[in-house]
């Protein structure tokens, strides 16, 4: 039987209808109840320039505490405001310059930079950010978000939400022209002496976008030692390698105090490890990481190691 022209057209336009039919209907099924994520990753070296590899010792903010420490196995639930204007081009604490309109966010405790998933639990929505300034410091929030990664979170207007955050990587570092460092992927972060961040935020109680500064001053403290660890670099049988070494660490690590103890016939170079084990493990790795592979963790507390580099 041959057929009308009619009935050869009739499902060819059907065929186009339904083709602009399912763009829409994907469309609708990114409903609050499916996931919809975006990454700091993607923005590229847009996100940091300058910065540096940067964990922190326990600080003091109006009377409460923060132990920053390396956790890779992060994940806690939590209250989420954000930050923007009134901090937008002005450096983070490790150094890089903050963009409230690329995925990255503020948190008390976590090392920086890190890539971070953070879920609103409201809608599900969740964005990958780069983990790279401390904040903030009120009513026991859990993190600070840039701008952008609030509007991506659906909570913008609503100033604050419930959310999840899980630590996921670290993240690369650019120089202040935007090149990968190179090597960066293996490095540890740097510890330093207890300090009170810059340009504290402190957040009021209602749920709205804007945010408080409160400048705070560190305090003007000589390094010393911590008392529960310390890192031996090396142990040496003659003096002068031992002050070569110290010397060297001096020039690459200047806010490190580095001394060195005799201990019968070897000379022992020794630098702070903080007061929190996983701190310590991270200052050992990156000794390691700078040519000294015999360096060991000693806790005071208990009967030293006994680590020798001739």
């Amino acid at each position: 039987m041959r057929l009308l022209p009619s009935m050869r057209i009739l499902p060819m336009r059907l065929l186009f209808a339904s083709a602009l039919l399912i763009p829409l209907v994907l469309a609708g099924c990114g409903g609050s109840g499916n996931r919809v994520e975006l990454s700091a990753e993607a923005q590229g070296r847009q996100t940091a320039s300058g910065g540096i590899y940067k964990i922190g010792t326990p600080y003091q903010i109006e009377g409460q505490w923060y132990y920053p420490r390396e956790n890779p196995t992060y994940d806690n639930i939590g209250t989420a405001s954000w930050y923007g204007t009134k901090f937008n081009g002005k450096r983070t604490a490790n150094g890089e310059i903050f963009d409230m309109r690329l995925l990255t966010a503020a948190h008390p405790t976590l090392p920086m930079p890190i890539m971070a998933r953070v879920t609103n639990l409201e809608n599900n929505r969740s964005v990958i950010v780069r983990i790279n300034d401390r904040g903030p410091f009120a009513k026991d929030r859990e993190i600070d978000l840039s701008r952008r990664a609030a509007e991506v979170l659906g909570f913008e207007n609503k100033g604050t939400t419930q959310v999840r955050v899980q630590y996921l990587r670290r993240a690369p570092l650019y120089d202040a022209r935007g090149r990968l460092v190179r090597g960066t992927g293996a490095e540890t972060f740097i510890t330093e002496k207890p300090t009170t961040p810059r340009n504290a935020r402190r957040i009021g109680a209602a749920p709205i976008p804007s945010v408080e500064v409160a400048t705070l001053n560190a305090p003007n403290t000589k390094p010393t030692l911590p008392t529960l660890y310390t890192i031996q670099v090396g142990a040496f049988g003659q003096r002068g390698n031992a002050e070569n070494v110290r010397s060297a660490l001096r020039a690459n690590f200047p806010n490190r105090v580095v001394e060195i103890e005799q201990a019968g016939d070897f000379y022992r170079v020794k630098t702070g490890g903080g007061n929190i084990r996983e701190d310590a493990q991270a200052i050992k790795e990156q000794m390691i990481a700078a040519g000294y592979p015999n360096a060991i963790v000693i806790d005071n507390m208990l009967q030293p190691d006994k680590g020798v580099s001739r």
